[in-house]
């Protein structure tokens, strides 16, 4: 209902089309003194009403009156208990666990290795043993496909020249 006041008032819905805000305001209520408070407040800002010399003494006198609300500082058990805490505890394990197995795996490493030279496959499987192995597995296969293994055929890729 405030709402349609307020459209009312900014003159964006047409009274005669909004019977019942008519009637919400002859009725008085709560929708009557909206109506009254705020035309008020438009006609202060407007500068339409004088207003008392007084009223930002009265203002301020009555901030001085409210209670100050002192809360305390957090301590350090209250941060490690809050949602960030063990977020950043895991992200921490997490990185150290990477970093540590990359350090692990640079100091392991192959002297005879070369990045440049492709490597051998040294245990290459024999079509024979493939197709054997291939036969006595066909059953834990999702489909039947595995009933022509006769065509699967091994191929071995090397670098030209090689």
């Amino acid at each position: 209902m405030k709402e349609q006041l307020s459209a009312l008032m900014d003159e964006e819905v047409d009274l005669d089309a909004s019977p019942h805000l008519y009637a919400a305001l002859r009725k008085g209520g709560e929708a009557g003194q909206c109506w009254a408070t705020w035309h008020l407040i438009g006609d202060v800002m407007r500068g339409e009403l004088p207003v008392s010399e007084d009223l930002h003494a009265r203002i301020m006198r009555q901030l001085e009156a409210e209670p100050v609300v002192l809360a305390p500082r957090r301590r350090l058990r209250d941060i490690l208990d809050s949602a960030y805490a063990v977020p950043m505890a895991a992200t921490a394990a997490a990185v150290a666990f990477v970093g540590w197995m990359v350090w692990q795996g640079q100091g392991g490493m192959d002297p005879a290795y070369d990045p440049a030279q492709p490597s051998i496959a040294r245990n290459a499987i024999s079509p024979e043993s493939l197709n054997s192995y291939m036969l006595a597995h066909h059953e834990y296969a999702p489909s039947n496909a595995m009933l022509h293994t006769g065509d699967v055929r091994t191929v071995i890729y090397t670098e030209p020249g090689n």
